[in-house]
């Protein structure tokens, strides 16, 4: 009978041992700990809030992402494509100066007016944006700027394919792409 007992000992022994070493394999998997990993920015929503606003696209201060800054007028009234180019050719005012949103756009040469500007509507081709400066060197996002503050506020509740044309050429129609 002691046999049986040292052989039941033994294998009790074997199988506690076989147990502690897969504990400890476990819970020491070879995984090192790390510091906190920045995700990106936080997710933002465009919430409709009743009044008569329209909104200008501006860069964010890192200038990585394009953010909608509300600009409201009087209820009733639509305002004109070409001031509203005036407005974000002036840059981010307000409270958008104060959050640090920026523009990727060059400044309009003195003395230019919206008479300078020119944003044009086909039932077929959506809006041309005429400026007197050149396009074809602007950063994708200074393009989306324009793109976006056209396409979405010059007409409301509607997306509109975009062409921009400035001093050097003519670009193919574009529509706001925010994921930029």
């Amino acid at each position: 009978m002691t046999g049986r007992r040292t052989r039941t000992r033994s294998r009790s022994a074997a199988a506690t041992a076989a147990l502690v070493s897969c504990a400890l394999l476990l819970t020491g998997c070879g995984i090192k700990r790390s510091g906190v990993i920045d995700s990106g920015h936080a997710a933002t929503v465009k919430v409709a809030d009743g009044k008569n606003n329209t909104y200008l696209y501006f860069l964010s201060k890192e200038g990585d992402r394009l953010v909608p800054a509300p600009f409201s007028f009087l209820a009733g009234y639509d305002l004109n494509p070409a001031v509203l180019l005036h407005l974000l050719l002036e840059g981010p005012r307000g409270r958008a100066g104060e959050a640090g949103l920026t523009t990727g756009l060059p400044q309009l040469p003195a003395g230019s007016g919206p008479e300078k500007l020119a944003v044009t509507s086909s039932p077929h081709a959506g809006m041309t944006v005429k400026v007197p400066f050149a396009v074809g060197d602007l950063s994708p996002l200074a393009r989306m700027q324009l793109v976006c503050t056209i396409g979405i506020s010059a007409k409301k509740d509607t997306l509109n394919p975009v062409t921009l044309q400035g001093s050097d050429t003519t670009l193919a129609p574009a529509e706001c792409d925010l994921k930029r």
